[in-house]
């Protein structure tokens, strides 16, 4: 199996520009513009497109179905909650969007964030509560999805009677399912049900424990096989080293996390391990834990921190040192999105021919059960 690189939507109300966090967007996130990220993406050779979820932004399931009709192959992967929704309501969304797409769908489960953005979508359940309900949730989605015939299930937080529904997913044997959890309920849960294991970009020994970490737990519910490894992270790609690290500081300059506050709280009150760790590693004497590595974007906004800075030579080396340790997903973004995908697949990508990176299929006819 070869690397996925993926790209990311910038549908959150902060939108897209040339600074990461400003009150009034440079680029709206409407479905022309990000029609145009996700076109760019698809022509720079990225395989994937996160769509993000939460209070800050548009909706990722009607985002994807919107940018789906402007795009050709590239996939989505569709960012949601589990909890905030029936387990079964949520397959039958995700399978009709794949079999409209043909298969272009592969999901981002996000168990939770801080409990201030859960409390907004009235979901009260604690942070561990939150995973094993996850878990009964990934049970009954995968069940129903493999099963010849309607389930019934009864567990602490759902109770499904003979479920079914139209129509079926065309991604065998589901849509990939991609899951992060840094805490110990969120690598029970990844072990068993993650075919991408998702982890915020922190220095690559942490990155390399942790993969050989959820190998074991995977080989002990025997998915040692089925299990990858993904790290979300930034990029920053200029010509030179210097025009580069002048690029990230006017990225951030006249930022201000306040300017979204579902973000200054994800970032401040967040029960994720993750976002702890990324917090942690900011904290440092210099915000350059590399030559390469920097995490500027964590002192603007939440969520993924680490960015990878410097010349295509200086990208594409750090990028397969993590190869190196296991991973073999990337999920990336830049700012401004478009110029950045761009700069990347003329620069960055031709230095990753040998980490073999996926490319896209022909989507499979709409609605192919009918076929």
């Amino acid at each position: 199996m070869g690397t996925e690189y993926a790209w990311f939507l910038p549908s959150a109300r902060a939108g897209d520009g040339h600074k990461i966090n400003t009150r009034v967007p440079e680029r709206k996130p409407t479905i022309e513009y990000l029609s145009q990220v996700a076109s760019a993406a698809e022509r720079a050779g990225f395989v994937n497109l996160l769509v993000p979820t939460g209070t800050h932004c548009l909706d990722a399931w009607l985002v994807a179905a919107g940018v789906a009709q402007h795009t050709e192959r590239i996939k989505f992967c569709v960012a949601f909650r589990p909890g905030l929704t029936s387990p079964v309501f949520a397959a039958q969304t995700a399978s009709t969007l794949d079999a409209l797409t043909g298969g272009r769908l592969t999901l981002n489960v996000v168990t939770g964030s801080s409990y201030v953005e859960q409390m907004r979508y009235g979901d009260h359940l604690e942070h561990d509560e939150r995973y094993d309900r996850t878990e009964e949730f990934l049970e009954i989605v995968t069940r129903i999805w493999s099963a010849d015939a309607p389930i019934t299930y009864k567990g602490k937080y759902f109770d499904i009677r003979e479920a079914a529904f139209f129509p079926i997913h065309v991604s065998k044997p589901w849509p990939p399912i991609y899951f992060g959890g840094s805490s110990e309920p969120g690598r029970r849960v990844g072990a068993k049900f993650s075919d991408v294991h998702m982890m915020y970009a922190v220095d690559v020994e942490t990155i390399a424990k942790d993969a050989l970490d959820m190998k074991r737990r995977a080989a002990e519910v025997g998915r040692e096989e089925q299990i990858n490894f993904g790290v979300r992270m930034h990029i920053l790609c200029r010509e030179t080293k210097k025009e580069a690290k002048k690029a990230a500081q006017a990225l951030i300059e006249g930022s201000d996390i306040s300017n979204v506050r579902v973000w200054a709280d994800l970032k401040t009150t967040s029960e994720s391990t993750g976002q702890t760790r990324v917090n942690e590693l900011a904290k440092g004497d210099s915000l350059w834990i590399t030559d390469t590595l920097w995490m500027g974007v964590n002192t603007v906004r939440a969520g993924p921190g680490a960015c990878l800075v410097g010349t295509p030579d200086m990208i594409a080396k750090a990028l397969k040192e993590y190869v190196d340790v296991g991973v073999d997903t990337f999920i990336l973004s830049g700012w401004p999105h478009i110029e950045e995908v761009e700069i990347f697949g003329r620069e960055i990508m031709p230095l990753l021919e040998d980490t073999e990176p996926l490319t896209l299929e022909p989507p499979m006819p709409a609605l192919a059960e009918y076929d």
